[in-house]
């Protein structure tokens, strides 16, 4: 358990407020569709619609927690199991909360929710979408928790990232993102870094097609290494594709065809605001170059942050994104805040929608990035034809 779960104020508030409560907060929005039902449906579906559209106006008014763990404490905090256990926690409600909505979308009783006093009927189209989407955002969330345990070193803890991702078919993240853009972010070898002047919606569709093709090929190169075929069970990415393929027939054997539009959504949605946190998270930063041809270390220059109490909530603080990249074996609960970081001007809650308006996006991020490059030892990244051209003469130019 955790130590200083006892502690003086004083004590308490040498963690970030995040490393305090951990996935409490994300736990607690995940059971909105349940506490619609309960309340008697109807726009009560829309209760984690307006929950998450609260926390939204919230987050700028709440504001900022740049607190970092002291050093002497990183250890002991780092070692503490509460926090793998309160991501642990995460999975059984990933799925649950799945089963718990195709069941009313169906209207396909489920005993171990009668038992708890769940009530049948036929739901109206309205309350159906608006249950679907919940379910969308709800599943979503659970990317984050997803995304760090898929980074522990810990095999269990590995698994358990790569289960709470099935749902929404993302376990393939796994391999991506940890063999790939680790290694290569703030590169052009990497389809997650967006360059300056890219459209959002380019990018979404270009990086979420190149990052499935990408772990795949990382999976490949593994395997020829150990002079193995790629069509092997020893294959991440097969062992993946069985599981979501085993997860969606059990949702057809349950619930009917009706589970292939739930399941697309389950499926785009979250794939959806992934491309919006990769596309603002190192928009328009590239490493340096060096003469072997490979790429400087990653430093907190190479990732835009953010702290923002509501924020970091959602996104179990992977917001301190400098830190992550710059340490990858730092968990989320002593990940700092960086000094030489960029910084984003809203919080993820926020910044993440606005990527999706790319005039805006532009109105608001480039006088910021631009300065950014005035001060900072960064190398620009940019689209052709889209760069000021006072900084051409050391910036890295992405094809079209």
């Amino acid at each position: 358990m955790f130590p200083k779960m006892n502690a003086p104020d004083s004590i308490k508030r040498k963690v970030s407020i995040v490393a305090r409560y951990t996935t409490i907060p994300i736990l607690l929005f995940s059971t909105t569709p349940v506490i619609a039902h309960f309340l008697g449906g109807g726009y009560w579906y829309l209760l984690t619609l307006a929950v998450f559209g609260i926390c939204m106006i919230l987050d700028p008014i709440v504001g900022d927690d740049p607190i970092n763990a002291p050093e002497e404490m990183e250890k002991e905090l780092e070692e503490s199991s509460f926090f793998r256990f309160m991501l642990w926690v995460y999975v059984p409600i990933q799925f649950l909360i799945t089963l718990f909505c195709y069941s009313l979308i169906t209207n396909t009783p489920m005993e171990m929710f009668t038992v708890l006093g769940v009530s049948y009927y036929p739901l109206s189209t309205a309350e159906m979408v608006f249950l679907a989407l919940s379910l969308a955002f709800v599943t979503a969330t659970g990317a984050t928790p997803g995304h760090e345990l898929c980074h522990h070193g810990n095999q269990f803890d590995r698994f358990m990232g790569q289960a709470l991702m099935t749902p929404i078919s993302m376990a393939d993240f796994y391999v991506y993102h940890n063999f790939h853009h680790h290694i290569h972010v703030a590169t052009p070898l990497d389809p997650a870094t967006s360059p300056y002047g890219e459209n959002f919606w380019r990018f979404a569709l270009r990086s979420t097609v190149l990052k499935s093709i990408t772990a795949w090929k990382v999976e490949a190169e593994r395997l020829g290494r150990k002079g193995s075929s790629w069509i092997s069970l020893d294959n991440k990415m097969i062992k993946i594709t069985i599981a979501q393929i085993a997860w969606f027939s059990l949702l057809v054997y349950l619930f009917g065809w009706i589970s292939l539009p739930l399941f697309i959504m389950q499926y785009l949605f979250p794939r959806l605001l992934l491309a919006t946190a990769d596309f603002a998270e190192h928009y328009g930063l590239m490493r340096k170059q060096l003469e072997d041809g490979s790429y400087e270390k990653v430093r907190a220059e190479h990732a835009w942050d953010d702290s923002m109490i509501i924020s970091s909530f959602f996104m179990c603080q992977i917001d301190r994104h400098s830190d992550h990249h710059a340490n990858v074996g730092r968990p989320y609960q002593i990940l700092r805040v960086m000094d030489k970081a960029p910084r984003l001007p809203l919080g993820y809650l926020n910044i993440l929608f606005v990527t999706m308006f790319p005039p805006l996006w532009r109105k608001i991020m480039h006088p910021i990035i631009e300065e950014f490059y005035d001060t900072a030892d960064i190398v620009p990244y940019a689209l052709p034809n889209t760069l000021p051209e006072r900084f051409l003469d050391r910036a890295v130019i992405a094809e079209k």
